[in-house]
């Protein structure tokens, strides 16, 4: 061996590529819910291990020859052609793609950190939790040596950014509104979350509606909620405001019960934190009890004429619902009349 080659020798062992800090990374950045958060193709790319345990076609990393790997094969491919990866117009920069390839004629070798990785946000779903399988991947191989890398593990100094969440507004942080003449002239629910704040930026937000018109008709002592429709749906652009009107005439007797579903960027499914929120009929005001006194009188009046005449504009929505008393979407002298034929007779 030549003094140049062992100098190349000597530079290419010192600054060989580190797969935790270099290569992770890249695939953290561009490979999104399809080969991270779920395993696309029988492919996961969210650890080391997964990676090289390959897809449902094999291996996709031969160590020692980046030519022949699948993976470069497909991270080199035209955005135009079958298979390439990332899908649609993205890419990976050519310093990026060089690296990958640098590491797999390296060996494609993995050190073991001295420090423990995992997720380090006390915030995110515990193993130590009750975790709902359905949408969960299970924590039996979890432990203080080898901790599951989507929970949060007190022992991990340093974090892989794989947390996974189930934070959802509780019922306090989601208010429901009911408007028969509401915002528009139109009925339906108000509904507003905006007290909540995830732990992370989220993807989107998706709510249902079930409704349960005729109660319980099995007698197994549950309502149905026979009748759902996805209000804002997962599809894009993804809904990420927190406040939404829900154009829905509510029959008499009914339940309500909305879903809203917080998905976040590493969970496996997008519903898997969500929580139920209901409503009943019970209405939020009186028809004809301007001032919510639970008494229809003539002070109710006089608060409608002087809004009618523009000597008091203080009257709030629920007010102004309240003062349309023939639900006619309007508020005016005809309101008077019936009111003051209501209390009359």
């Amino acid at each position: 061996m030549n003094i140049l080659s062992s100098i190349i020798l000597i530079v290419s062992f010192i600054f060989a590529v580190d797969y935790e800090s270099q290569i992770q990374p890249i695939f953290n950045g561009n490979c999104g819910n399809c080969h991270l958060g779920n395993s696309s193709g029988g492919l996961n790319l969210s650890n080391y291990n997964n990676l090289m345990e390959g897809s449902d076609d094999g291996s996709v990393v031969i160590p020692g020859d980046h030519e022949s790997s699948v993976l470069y094969d497909r991270i080199t491919r035209d955005n135009s052609d079958q298979g390439d990866m990332p899908p649609g117009n993205s890419t990976l920069s050519q310093a990026e793609i060089d690296l990958i390839a640098q590491w797999i004629d390296e060996g494609a070798s993995f050190e073991e950190p001295t420090d423990v990785v995992g997720c380090t946000d006390s915030n995110a779903i515990s193993c130590d939790d009750d975790i709902d399988a359905l949408y969960f991947p299970a924590c039996d191989t979890c432990s203080d040596a080898e901790p599951c890398d989507n929970y949060y593990n007190p022992n991990a100094t340093i974090d892989n950014n794989m947390c996974m969440y189930d934070d959802v507004p509780l019922d306090n942080q989601f208010i429901i509104e009911y408007f028969d003449v509401g915002i528009d002239f139109s009925s339906g629910f108000s509904l507003d979350w905006s007290a909540f704040t995830p732990p992370v930026e989220i993807i989107q937000y998706v709510l249902q509606r079930c409704a349960d018109p005729d109660g319980d008709t099995d007698g197994d002592g549950e309502l149905e909620f026979e009748n759902c429709s996805l209000i804002i749906d997962q599809d894009e652009p993804y809904y990420l405001d927190t406040t939404f009107f829900d154009e829905y005439e509510m029959q008499e007797d009914s339940t309500i019960k909305f879903t809203l579903y917080v998905h976040y960027p590493n969970n496996n499914y997008w519903g898997s934190a969500h929580r139920y929120y209901y409503y009943d009929a019970e209405p939020a005001y009186m028809l004809g009890d301007i001032n919510f006194d639970n008494i229809i009188n003539v002070i109710d009046i006089v608060s409608l004429v002087n809004y009618i005449v523009g000597g008091n504009t203080g009257l709030d929505d629920l007010q102004l619902l309240a003062a349309d008393f023939n639900e006619d979407g309007m508020v005016n002298v005809l309101d008077v009349v019936n009111i003051v034929n209501y209390i009359l007779n």
